[in-house]
């Protein structure tokens, strides 16, 4: 599946869209250049992320990076998921050294959102999601 059609498909059927039945961590984002709005809850069950879901509005770079996030981080440890956060956003935003393994340790799907890189203005919509995450676990 191309780049494209993964996002499309995360932007028609977003996964783990809605709200944790019994979230322990909650986390509302909003873009104001934008208008994107993006609200992440999950459950922590023995320090794992558990039940991640977002709810928002936005753009579908936006929408189908929250569900990414959210299939990604599902079931992690909170250490992990602070790892592929941080690995993400770096990744995203080209902060690290061109070395062609720079997009090692991401999944497909993620890397699908690498297509923003060609619209600087939509970097911030892919990236929405993920800084929403960070601030939710204090990365």
């Amino acid at each position: 599946m191309s780049g494209t059609s993964i996002l499309i498909d995360h932007y028609r059927q977003p996964r783990l869209r809605g709200t944790a039945a019994r979230p322990d961590l909650r986390r509302e984002i909003h873009n104001r250049k934008c208008g994107d709005r993006i609200t992440l809850t999950a459950q922590l069950e023995a320090d794992r992320l558990m039940d991640i879901r977002f709810e928002g509005e936005g753009c579908m770079y936006c929408l189908a990076s929250a569900s990414i996030l959210c299939s990604s981080l599902n079931g992690k440890s909170a250490a992990e998921a602070r790892r592929q956060i941080a690995l993400f956003r770096s990744w995203i935003r080209d902060r690290q050294p061109p070395n062609g393994e720079q997009s090692a340790g991401l999944t497909e799907e993620m890397r699908a959102l690498g297509e923003v890189k060609a619209f600087p203005m939509r970097i911030d919509c892919a990236d929405l999601a993920w800084k929403c995450a960070a601030d939710m676990l204090d990365v």
